[in-house]
């Protein structure tokens, strides 16, 4: 493991010193809960922030389905896309028992599992016609073709929602919600996150990193107060590595390994160096996941443009910044 430096650690606490002043607060930011709510940001798929705060199971799936958009485009992008879905379409697509039952009663095999779906489904859209296409064209058609159109980007997308809500099957849950009671099954609470983490990266493109957005936002004491599954999980092991704490990482001279484990590990002990209770009072001491959303949020340039308490549109301030933020940061007038 790569033992994270002092310069290191004076940096990310520099870092996590400026978010809590400049951004810290604001729920809207991508990945916190008033996002998941807002249909400015994400439509007709925004869900009832309290019904997701007491667990339920509508608002939990439609909160993942939601999650698992938020990859390789921009999140600007993938919000721009969110707010075109019609209402009537959003609500089969944050409905897991009807995508079941959609699955079941399609003649397609490759909807029977995330296996088959995985393997056997070539799910694309034509670039022409910007139609859903597929090897198959099964008589009666197929409701990915109609939910990967919607979605607006690569063609396999659309597998997403139905893959999500088989996996959930698949754990032996009936329901989202019922999640977290066979995780709490699972012995401790380090079993519990890593049996978390696996079952939803049983769907498609649901990835370390997504799984761990979604766990961190219903387990985070931070990131959603009385957050439901925070009981019985080991709530510090969600730690989303995406290309913002990468270049984070470069820019600091990170030297470990190249794998998810091993970037989480090092955010981990870099939170580990910082009692986030003396920065900020209420805050919980040791919180990985709310120190790599500083992370997170200081190196993206575009979600940082896009919001208007960002220091980055009064570039005056620029010279009353911590010498080691000025020196990171992507926002600063020199910087291009």
């Amino acid at each position: 493991m790569s033992e994270p430096t002092e310069r290191q650690r004076e940096q990310v606490r520099a870092v996590v010193e400026w978010y809590l002043a400049v951004h810290h607060g604001d729920g809207s930011a991508p990945g916190l809960p008033a996002m998941y709510a807002d249909r400015e940001q994400v439509g007709a798929l925004a869900i009832d922030l309290e019904a997701l705060q007491q667990g339920e199971a509508s608002a939990l799936f439609g909160a993942l389905v939601t999650t698992a958009m938020f990859q390789r485009l921009r999140d600007v992008l993938v919000k721009s896309i969110l707010r075109r879905i019609p209402e009537e379409l959003a609500e089969t697509l944050t409905d897991e028992h009807r995508l079941r039952e959609l699955a079941d009663q399609s003649s397609c095999p490759a909807l029977r599992s995330t296996t088959s779906l995985r393997a056997d489904c070539d799910l694309r859209k034509d670039p022409e016609t910007g139609r859903g296409s597929c090897s198959r064209a099964m008589p009666g058609g197929c409701h990915l073709h109609v939910h990967t159109e919607a979605l607006r980007r690569y063609g396999h997308f659309g597998k997403v929602p139905t893959s999500i809500a088989l996996a959930v099957r698949e754990a032996g849950a009936a329901d989202t919600a019922h999640l977290h009671a066979l995780a709490l099954g699972q012995g401790s609470p380090a079993a519990a996150a890593r049996w978390l983490e696996g079952t939803l990266s049983r769907a498609w493109r649901v990835s370390d990193k997504i799984a761990a957005m979604y766990c961190s936002l219903v387990s985070n004491p931070d990131i959603m107060p009385g957050a439901p599954w925070q009981e019985g999980v080991d709530w510090r092991y969600f730690v989303v590595v995406d290309v913002n704490v990468d270049r984070y990482l470069a820019a600091t001279g990170y030297g470990g390994a190249g794998t998810y484990a091993a970037r989480r590990r090092h955010v981990v002990e870099l939170a580990r160096g910082l009692d986030l209770s003396e920065l900020r009072p209420g805050l919980e001491p040791d919180n990985p996941r709310l120190v790599q959303q500083a992370l997170y949020l200081f190196m993206s340039a575009s979600n940082r443009a896009a919001a208007p308490e960002d220091c980055s549109h009064e570039p005056a301030r620029c010279a009353s910044c911590p010498r080691l933020v000025r020196e990171l940061c992507p926002s600063r007038p020199d910087s291009a």
